[in-house]
């Protein structure tokens, strides 16, 4: 029988029936300083945007037993022990590079997805027509279908072709093969980066356009630590052009430092 696919639900329930039990999985531990009502708005925002926004996907998980499902857990366990985030990025002992950015590109999508989910509603055609990080930036959408000329497009519509352009990788066999013994591809880290370089976009959008919603929501600690761990990420394994960076260069020097 034929194995499925290590990032698919494993049930039959439509997806969108199980967004209130991934909108519990992804609330966090209180970080030192937050306020406990920062916290709560935080939990209360993403129960909303599940219950109600079928634009964001369910997580995609890991199949148990799996290596990559061992490494996810050590990567949680590691992120949940307090270590300094630029240990916890670093490749563990023994273990394959291409599995370990793997689960990282899994987790940062999931997160990513999530962040963005909890103020898409503040981000319509109407208040961002462009997918920019400012007035200095401006990303437009190219793809191998319907785009095939860079697109200028409203940041939502940005935002939701990249998040299905991502799904779609991460469930290819050919390119994030889930079957033991067969290998990544030749350029799956090129693969990997172009998703990355996307996803830091989404950040950029998000604290330029739209961290008055975070600060309203309470939820400034969780989508800094979240963006620490990506950047902390990408350096260690140079994933994302410098040059990439430069839109929250300022930002990530104050809180990156």
């Amino acid at each position: 029988m034929k194995r499925r696919n290590l990032f698919a639900l494993e049930t039959g329930v439509p997806p969108w029936g199980l967004l209130w039990f991934f909108s519990r999985e992804q609330v966090p531990v209180r970080a030192p300083g937050q306020q406990p009502q920062a916290q709560l708005a935080m939990a209360l925002c993403l129960k909303q945007v599940f219950a109600k926004d079928k634009t964001f996907r369910p997580r995609k998980r890991f199949e148990p037993g799996t290596q990559r499902f061992e490494l996810y857990k050590k990567a949680q366990a590691s992120l949940k022990s307090g270590l300094d985030l630029r240990s916890v990025v670093r490749l563990p002992p023994g273990e394959n590079i291409d599995d370990w950015i793997a689960v990282h590109v899994v987790d940062f999508f999931n997160r990513i997805n999530l962040i963005y989910g909890t103020m898409a509603e503040r981000c319509s055609e109407t208040s961002c027509p462009v997918m920019a990080g400012g007035p200095r930036y401006e990303y437009r959408w190219q793809d191998e279908r319907q785009y095939r000329r860079p697109a200028k497009l409203s940041a939502p519509r940005y935002m939701a072709l990249l998040m299905d352009w991502i799904e779609g990788l991460i469930n290819d066999e050919e390119v994030f093969p889930t079957r033991v013994g067969v290998p990544f591809p030749k350029n799956f880290q090129q693969v990997c980066t172009k998703i990355l370089t996307r996803l830091f976009r989404v950040f950029v959008h998000v604290y330029i356009h739209h961290f008055d919603s975070i600060l309203s929501m309470g939820a400034e600690a969780h989508v800094n630590t979240c963006y620490k761990h990506f950047y902390y990420f990408i350096r260690e394994f140079s994933l994302v052009d410098q040059r990439e960076l430069e839109p929250l260069r300022e930002m990530t020097e104050r809180i990156c430092h």
